[in-house]
């Protein structure tokens, strides 16, 4: 029987002629192959591959395109089960962590130590070049520095006739509202009031919003009207590019709102021009107040020539004014709907602010307030305005950093285990789930200012720690000085001088509850808004 023989060199040959009678063939396969071995790779030899987690997530970016596109910015929320389900610390796509312990905030939002963030984080903004956009630490810190100092606390104590006199004309407004049986939407009053007090310190010049008392027409109800699109603008960028090619006139008659943002953009871009022209000319002027104005200064001072861009500059500009008008607004309204909602809590702050600011000839209004620095000391108004911040949360997504330069070391006190981060890894925690986490912040789902005043010294400065409103570490809001001196100079105002003569109109806290993550906290799109009515002043009043 003749054995059967095979030829390595008529094998060979046989294989190079299909190659040559089908490249086609060959070249459709090579994705194929590509994508195995990167699946490969991911799953078995990726420094992180070893980290707990789903391993789909681990496998494709696709699983948190699914889960937070179409389930529309649902994957914040799904994070809290995986962690329930594999640990405080998991691997969430292919080359993220994710934390859920908040004994890591100070590790990972450190001050002294190297860290950057990801495109990710920043890819659905208009930001790049900004300091906020800056991925790598040190270009962020060159970035920052200017404004580190325009907005420290001795700076913005500086600012505080700034804030009273647009909290007064804001007063004024609120009056005009009194028995008039038209509501009042508290969040665009809140905005216009945020607004005129960024833009003036960042140019030098109100840009008015307070001047119309309907306060109908505000910057926050513009950003918001296109919020949501920043879930698809992080999963898929070529409709974000789409979005910002949209023609004026097309982006009018769709949306209104929106294009009052864009509009706003472009008079920032012809603002910073100005200014740099009146630099070069040598006529920039201070403003009547005599005070410095951010982006004078930081045009005057020695960045290098590149960083002074106008371009850069005016996107600098956009996400200074944009992050001045979240935050404030949003906290704000949310402080007052619960305080609304909880008479006890609404009299215990309204007794404290009639001991501190008395009804006798002095109190004129606002402009008669004790300075901020005063109005900190007093204990449940400070309560009111963190507990505010809390369940206004800031930012909700995930709040990645980078550890550049070492490896981060976490420890799994449940299971006993030690985890090794290596350094490049992004590793994110989230506001959301901290603010909502029962061992720090017990019924966290209630609105109870309580909390932070159950200290030995009447202080809880543990859960100081665990408020990531404004995130921490050397990425902290550069703007929070600021914002807190209008919480506490706004929430003093409005309850003080109006505490007992507001009634919410057709809403309640179910209209200030987070419903997905589109960055900032959406709500339900069900929600129809905030408003209040206002009631005519009493003799007493």
């Amino acid at each position: 029987m003749r054995v059967p023989t095979t030829n390595p060199v008529s094998d060979d040959v046989h294989a190079a002629g299909f190659l040559a009678q089908h490249p086609f063939a060959v070249l459709a396969l090579l994705p194929v192959l590509w994508a195995i071995g990167l699946g490969v790779y991911r799953l078995y030899f990726h420094p992180i591959a070893r980290f707990p987690g789903p391993k789909l997530a681990g496998l494709t970016y696709w699983y948190e395109t699914y889960q937070d596109f179409y389930h529309f910015g649902k994957y914040t929320e799904t994070l809290l089960d995986l962690h329930d389900k594999y640990g405080p610390i998991i691997r969430i796509n292919p080359d993220e962590l994710h934390i859920r312990d908040p004994k890591f905030i100070d590790t990972l939002y450190s001050w002294n130590s190297k860290r950057g963030i990801t495109s990710w984080f920043t890819g659905p903004f208009d930001f790049e070049g900004t300091h906020f956009g800056s991925l790598n630490h040190d270009l962020h810190r060159t970035r920052r520095s200017p404004l580190s100092r325009l907005f420290s606390k001795p700076m913005v104590i500086k600012l505080e006739p700034l804030i009273k006199k647009n909290m007064v004309q804001l007063s004024k407004n609120v009056e005009t509202f009194a028995g008039t049986g038209k509501p009042l939407k508290l969040v665009d009053a809140i905005s216009c009031f945020a607004t005129d007090v960024i833009t003036e310190y960042c140019f030098g010049r109100s840009y008015g919003f307070l001047d119309d008392s309907s306060m109908e027409k505000s910057l926050y109800s513009a950003i918001h009207k296109g919020i949501d699109a920043v879930i698809p603008f992080r999963h898929f960028p070529l409709y974000k590019t789409f979005f910002y090619s949209i023609p004026k006139s097309v982006m009018n008659w769709m949306n209104p709102d929106i294009e009052l943002w864009r509009a706003f953009r472009s008079d920032i871009r012809r603002h910073v021009r100005g200014l740099k022209q009146d630099i070069a000319q040598g006529t920039s002027k201070p403003t009547e107040e005599s005070r410095a104005t951010v982006f004078t200064e930081i045009l005057t001072s020695n960045m290098p020539e590149s960083e002074k861009d106008t371009e850069r500059i005016s996107r600098e500009a956009q996400a200074m004014v944009q992050a001045g008008i979240e935050t404030v607004s949003w906290s704000l309204t949310t402080n007052l709907v619960y305080l609304l909602s909880t008479p006890h809590a609404l009299s215990r702050l309204r007794a404290e602010l009639l001991a501190a600011i008395p009804d006798d000839a002095s109190c004129t209004g606002p402009a008669s307030l004790p300075p901020w620095t005063t109005l900190e000391q007093l204990p449940y108004l400070s309560a009111c305005v963190r507990e505010g911040l809390r369940l206004g949360y800031g930012v909700v997504t995930r709040l990645a950093r980078v550890p550049e330069t070492e490896s981060l070391v976490y420890r799994d006190e449940g299971r006993g285990k030690t985890w090794i981060v290596p350094p490049g890894t992004p590793v994110g925690m989230s506001a959301y789930h901290v603010h909502h986490d029962e061992s720090v912040f017990p019924a966290s789902r209630e609105y109870r200012p309580e909390r932070w005043l159950e200290g030995e010294d009447g202080r809880n400065r543990g859960l100081e720690g665990a408020l990531l409103s404004f995130s921490k570490g050397s990425r902290q809001c550069v703007g929070m000085n600021l914002a807190y001196a209008e919480l506490y100079i706004g929430l003093a105002t409005w309850v003080r001088f109006f505490g007992d003569r507001l009634e919410l109109f057709e809403c309640g806290v179910e209209d200030v509850l987070y419903d997905h993550d589109a960055f900032l906290p959406a709500v339900s799109p069900k929600s129809k808004g905030v408003k209040v009515l206002v009631k005519p002043k009493t003799a007493s009043a």
